[in-house]
């Protein structure tokens, strides 16, 4: 196979230490008189290509974010051509893609056709594992694993929120966890409270759950359409027979042997006639029993083939680190242990776990039915760094300006702006006009802002721009954005700070 890489001028040297590196395939690379590649046409590179004898070529590949239809390129020369990837470094990814006889697209980059393949294949494997699972027993549709692949993820919200709340945020998770489990305080003793917001979630179709301390409430809630309750103990066990046709999580209220405590429970409900039940052996906080009591799931696991749960909320809440990557770990523990079913909360430090949570657990079901490690599978959590860090090349560094300092402005205008961050990102420009723009993406949003205000000067534009690119980032990872100050206040690389407050710009 033979194929023709299109570039610009600025990225030319790289595209051709790319071209030199392929392999099973010949590659030249045509470097056309235009500075940045991106910014091309295909109606230039068209024009460009129009003298020439292209024959020899396969395939043409031109940047992925040139603008318009490839196919027009292909009318030209006679040559099948495709949009290739947004960034140089992935040229590999989409002539293998060619390599492997998988077509590419005329208007969208080769990631995003490249991304869809990868998407497909995770889901037929995600299906396959499905289809075959060891499961224990099923609840309105849902199949409980007694060992993972798969997972079931059980997300905790607190009870004592208003109903519309507790509605809204079962919601905003449902793509990402198969049972709202509502928990309700020590000492609540409302039963009226819980038939309505259990009655509530039903009617909304979830499956659910109800975790409460109090005998009661667990009772009225199994009425009410709960079906999961949350937990069954060494002291509880005679009171909720009246239920027993339930699915029951088994968690001990002794601090010792939780592993045999939990087994002992298990048993006696079974001989009471308790079926549809998950134990959980109870996942202690870091510091205080975390590795103890990961010892005591593996011994339950040794004991039984019942299906288990770990909370491992009771780790991600009570650590002051990012919960993406806690969540990761915890999740391929509990892999290992023959885990199946996880219970997480999902607010404040911890929010959107939910989401994590599920990641984590398609990523260690791959990599559990393939017996390889969790990485290279084509999904993965890496949302704040990159598998490698990729190094530009910067010639003559000496010759750079070097700032040390925080430079003010010089200039201002007679307006200024405020920037929010909710849902999405919320300007207000002050001044001789009054223009409130809202959106998804900071640029078109400068852009917006900037066909409506004529008269922002250069300098000030340049700090709208700094400010929306860093709303966007707070937006996209759920972080508080505050206008004028740093997003990160921790960092691998540290710029001194300012050496006085900004006035409000």
């Amino acid at each position: 196979m033979k194929i023709l890489l299109i570039t610009g001028r600025l990225a030319s040297d790289n595209v051709k230490e790319i071209a030199k590196q392929l392999k099973n395939v010949e590659a030249d690379v045509l470097v056309l008189n235009y500075p940045i590649a991106s910014l091309m046409t295909v109606d230039y590179i068209a024009e460009k290509l129009k003298e020439l004898t292209l024959s020899e070529y396969d395939y043409i590949l031109i940047p992925g974010l040139v603008s318009g239809d490839a196919k027009k390129i292909e009318e030209v020369t006679k040559v099948k051509t495709f949009k290739g990837t947004e960034d140089y470094r992935d040229i590999p990814l989409a002539v293998d893609a060619l390599l492997k006889g998988l077509s590419l697209s005329y208007v969208l980059p080769a990631d995003q056709i490249l991304g869809k393949e990868k998407l497909k294949n995770i889901d037929e494997k995600l299906d396959e594992i499905e289809k075959e699972g060891n499961y224990a027993f099923e609840i309105d549709g849902l199949k409980i694993p007694r060992y993972p692949p798969p997972f079931r993820i059980f997300i905790e919200i607190n009870a004592s929120k208003d109903v519309n709340f507790i509605l809204s945020e079962a919601k905003r998770v449902s793509s990402y966890v198969n049972v709202i489990v509502l928990g309700f305080p020590n000492g609540h003793e409302d039963i009226d409270e819980v038939k309505n917001k259990i009655i509530k979630l039903k009617d909304e179709g979830y499956i659910v759950g109800i975790d409460s301390s109090s005998t009661k409430e667990l009772i009225e809630g199994a009425k009410s359409g709960a079906d999961f309750i949350f937990n069954l103990n060494e002291e509880n066990i005679e009171k909720l027979d009246v239920i027993k046709n339930h699915a029951f999580v088994i968690a001990p209220l002794s601090i010792e042997n939780r592993a045999e405590v939990t087994l002992q429970i298990y048993k006696k409900a079974v001989e009471k006639g308790f079926e549809k039940l998950i134990l959980d052996p109870i996942l202690s906080p870091p510091i205080v029993g975390l590795v103890n009591s990961i010892i005591e799931y593996k011994k339950l696991r040794e004991l039984t083939d019942a299906p288990m749960l770990m909370g491992i909320l009771n780790a991600t809440e009570l650590i002051d680190a990012d919960s993406v990557g806690v969540n990761a770990l915890l999740t391929s523990i509990a892999g290992e242990l023959g885990v199946g079913n996880l219970l997480i909360m999902d607010h404040n430090k911890t929010r959107w776990s939910s989401y994590e949570v599920n990641t984590a657990t398609k990523m260690i079901s791959i990599a559990l039915k393939e017996k390889s490690l969790p990485k290279d599978l084509g999904i993965d959590l890496l949302i704040l760094k990159d598998k490698k860090k990729v190094k530009d090349k910067i010639e003559e560094k000496e010759k750079y300006f070097e700032i040390n300092e925080h430079i003010e402005p010089k200039r201002m205008d007679k307006g200024y702006v405020r920037i929010k961050v909710d849902d999405k990102i919320y300007l207000e420009w002050i001044g001789k006009e009054r223009v409130k723009i809202s959106g998804l993406d900071g640029l078109s949003i400068g852009r917006k802002l900037l066909e409506q205000v004529k008269d922002i000067n250069n300098e000030h534009a340049l700090y709208i721009g700094y400010e929306l690119a860093k709303a966007e980032i707070a937006l996209k990872i759920d972080k508080n954005y505050i206008q004028d100050e740093p997003l990160f206040k921790r960092g691998y690389y540290n710029i001194p700070p300012k050496d006085s407050k900004n006035e409000k710009k």
